[in-house]
């Protein structure tokens, strides 16, 4: 990875010591001998503020791309049940078949009364090792201090006193017999329901970023709110979630979580989408990622971290180069450069310019290291072929719906891939026009031969493609 900027501070060019704190975090990471813990990143960089990144905007704040397609909170947020209900992400069904492919896609939800059928929402989490997964939450200042305010009767109540004699006050929960006694109690109808549908407008599909040992793991987890299904009964509620109260010396708020058997559920639901969310990341990500902490809405959070904390500026510089070498693999092999500001109690207005290289071009394509269209070819029929119902030439079995009946092995042999356009992600196709007669319907053969292409190529070249029926 290679790293050139110019530093400006109140229009001065900067060398010696401010300089040489970006230079040291770069040496860092080089070396290979930086090291962090999720708890590291999470002080350093907020991962709450990380996840506005990724989701491309928060707060009517539209920021510089991360992930193709992600643009940011849903625009019509009053549609919502509270502002809180609103997932991270609303981007185009058609984005989401490019991320993921058309059959992955199919399984994401919509609720029509929130997201328009051409559009999908995401909510983004950023997940420590040991920690349960948080849904959602709803309190005392969205409208409910009178319900609130019952189970805040039955918390723990801690004062703390500070050095300078100021008095902090702490309110906790965390019996989950007592909270959903209270929770599903007739007196807590009305906000029982107003937690479950936020919950179902939240968390209509989940995506969750982790982070072990340098590598990053991406889970997606379609239709997440329909599997936990928490208006079935009481019962499912409890084994699916727990609930946590929280608050000051006022009010507060009841956290809906996942409980040990909804952890396991998700953890055997999701699927591994980690290729096709680096595929998807933005080609200027690195870019942006440093503009959004130096510049951006993350500056506040990175100013602490540079002059507030243990950890100082080159720990935090180091901890974002390691963040753009986790989405974008590529970047040890590329330049990346990158223009920015920061404001600093210790180092004033900073900014750097730069401009992007293009990324150099690699000495063999994957499919000359071995990889050829006959061969995915012929991977890409044996995988349809085995997801085909099998039947007798004009015999039974009747064909089944959703997809063609494998009988004489004509459309399967007259499959082929044509090309691989390895620059514009493109791959052309063809098969036997006499079967083109089913395009219009629920048996398309081409969502079974792309199906069978995108699993192979994505096994193979650990690319995404598009996909053009010549």
């Amino acid at each position: 990875m290679k790293l050139d900027f110019n530093l400006f501070i109140d229009g001065v060019t900067q060398s010696g010591a401010t300089k040489d704190d970006f230079r040291k975090a770069l040496d860092l990471v080089k070396s290979g001998n930086y090291r962090s813990t999720p708890q590291d990143r999470a002080a350093m960089l907020n991962l709450l503020r990380f996840s506005d990144f990724l989701s491309g905007g928060a707060n009517g704040k539209t920021f510089e791309p991360a992930i193709f397609g992600f643009v940011g909170e849903p625009k019509n947020i009053g549609a919502y049940i509270t502002k809180d209900s609103a997932p991270d992400v609303e981007l185009k069904y058609s984005d989401v078949v490019r991320i993921f492919g058309q059959e992955f896609a199919e399984q994401f939800a919509f609720d029509p009364s929130v997201t328009d059928v051409t559009n999908r929402t995401i909510e983004i989490k950023q997940k420590l090792r040991s920690s349960q997964t948080t849904f959602t939450q709803l309190g005392a200042k969205s409208g409910y201090a009178q319900e609130i305010e019952r189970i805040r009767a039955q918390a723990e109540i801690k004062e703390k006193v500070d050095s300078k004699g100021r008095v902090s006050i702490k309110a906790s929960l965390y019996d989950d017999d007592r909270l959903f006694a209270w929770f599903e109690s007739p007196e807590q109808t009305k906000y029982r329901n107003a937690l479950i549908t936020q919950f179902e407008q939240k968390m209509q599909n989940y995506l969750l970023f982790a982070y072990t040992d340098g590598k990053l793991s991406v889970k997606a987890f379609p239709g997440l709110a329909k599997e936990f299904n928490l208006r079935k009964s009481a019962a499912r509620r409890r084994q699916m979630t727990s609930l946590e109260f929280t608050g000051g010396a006022t009010g507060g708020s009841v956290a809906l979580r996942a409980s040990a058997e909804g952890d396991r559920l998700i953890r055997e639901k999701a699927i591994d989408v980690t290729s096709q969310i680096q595929n998807a990341v933005e080609k200027n990500f690195g870019r942006n990622l440093l503009n959004f902490y130096l510049n951006g809405d993350g500056a506040a959070v990175f100013k602490k971290t540079g002059a507030n904390t243990k950890y100082g500026f080159v720990n935090g510089i180091a901890e974002i180069l390691i963040i753009i070498k986790e989405f974008d693999p590529k970047a040890g092999g590329k330049p990346f450069t990158f223009e920015g500001q920061v404001d600093d109690t210790r180092m004033g207005t900073m900014t750097s310019k730069a401009k992007m290289p293009k990324q150099r071009a690699r000495a063999q394509s994957q499919t000359q290291q071995g990889v050829s269209a006959a061969q995915i070819t012929e991977l890409a029929r044996r995988a349809f072929v085995q997801k085909m119902p099998k039947g007798q030439v004009n015999g039974p079995p009747a064909p089944v719906d959703g997809i063609l009946t494998y009988r004489s092995g004509r459309f399967a042999q007259s499959f082929n891939i044509l090309s691989i356009d390895e620059r514009a992600k493109k791959i052309r196709y063809t098969y036997d026009p006499i079967y083109r007669v089913h395009e219009a319907t629920s048996r398309n053969p081409r969502t079974l031969i792309e199906s069978a292409i995108r699993n192979v190529v994505q096994r193979k070249l650990g690319v995404m493609f598009g996909y053009i029926r010549q």
